[in-house]
């Protein structure tokens, strides 16, 4: 994808994966591939659909097993709420001055979100570390 200058519509769901992929890829020392990253990025946003209501536990597990299935990781020791929080920031930044978090409402559909919270993420965070993952080869 290149720039578009006319580009009106910026709440796209090819960016889904890519909110806290980046600095979780830029953490020194981390040995993690960009589809790494951006599947982790991507069960982090199940549990954020999933806590909003958008999708079920059923929906989140079938992601889940699914990812499991083709051995991607979904989750980093480096993930910490600092660096989530760190991520929409900089999402906020690069977004034209808004989150816009794609969150699935179901397989094949999201939508865009720009008030995700500190808390909310500590939410799904503590529901991340309740699954059993792979991990990345960090």
């Amino acid at each position: 994808l290149g720039p578009n200058l006319w580009e009106q519509k910026l709440e796209r769901c090819v960016d889904y994966g890519h909110t806290f992929s980046k600095l979780l890829e830029m953490v020194p020392g981390v040995d993690i591939m960009h589809g790494e990253a951006v599947n982790i990025d991507g069960f982090l946003c199940c549990l954020l659909s999933y806590l909003r209501g958008f999708i079920s536990m059923d929906t989140v597990n079938r992601v889940f097993r699914c990812m499991q299935s083709l051995q991607l990781p979904t989750t980093s020791s480096h993930l910490t709420s600092q660096l989530a929080w760190q991520s929409c920031k900089d999402a906020v930044e690069h977004r034209n001055g808004a989150q816009r978090i794609p969150l699935i409402t179901e397989i094949g559909d999201s939508v865009c979100v720009s008030d995700v919270t500190p808390e909310e993420l500590d939410r799904a965070l503590d529901l991340l570390a309740k699954f059993e993952h792979i991990k990345s080869g960090e």
